[in-house]
This record gives C-alpha cells, structure tokens and sequence, in this order.
C-alpha cells in the first residue's frame, strides 16, 4: 500500500460513535506503511470546503482515472490511522497532480509551513 492509494474502509464519525464504510486516500509516507497501520484522509463527493486559502478539502482532478465513481473530494482536516487489514478493495490510486495538492493542504492543515 502506498501513499496515494485509494481504498474502501470504516471511517470514523467525527463523535467517534460510529462509522461509515467509504473511500479513504492512503496519505502515510513508504516507511511509516510498513508497519501495521496507515494514515488515510476521507475522500466525500460532496464539494470542497475552503478554510482559507489553500487549507481544507482538495477537489481531485482526475478523480475517474483514480477509480472513484463521482467527482470527490479529499478532506485533508479528516484524518484517522487504521490497521491495513481493515481496508477493503482497492479502487485505484491519484495521480501525482493531485497528490501534490494534497501535500500543499496537509502542510497547511498541520501548520508544517
């Protein structure tokens, strides 16, 4: 599994009581995904949300060439670890484009500068 890869997984309500089976964006680096879990990022087809000026969601561009059904949206503010075994199906993966996107929001969004 690799940063950028797209899977279906249970993704936690934020309230943390329950949770929804839906597509996540692996956004963990090589080394940390040898462990046992991942970092993903929710991915909604609901539109983007801007904080500010390049914080918050991220429209995917080329999000049917990633295997997603629908335009989507990666939710850089919505991140959870979960154990790899618990991802299911493989839809596809982003492209670099849209990873690099990503990368500007999650700096952002952890105050990484």
């Amino acid at each position: 599994m690799q940063r950028g890869d797209l899977f279906l997984a249970p993704f936690l309500y934020a309230d943390l009581g329950e949770s929804k089976r839906r597509p996540v964006c692996v956004v963990s680096g090589e080394t940390f995904n040898q462990g046992p879990d991942l970092i993903v990022a929710m991915v909604t087809s609901r539109r983007a949300r801007l904080i500010a000026p390049g914080v918050g969601d991220v429209p995917l561009t080329d999000w049917e060439s990633a295997g997603l059904l629908a335009p989507s949206t990666v939710r850089t503010g919505r991140l959870q670890t979960i154990e790899a075994s618990l991802l299911q199906g493989q839809l596809g993966s982003l492209g670099q484009a849209d990873l690099d996107f990503i990368d500007v929001a999650l700096r952002e969004v952890l105050h990484l500068g």
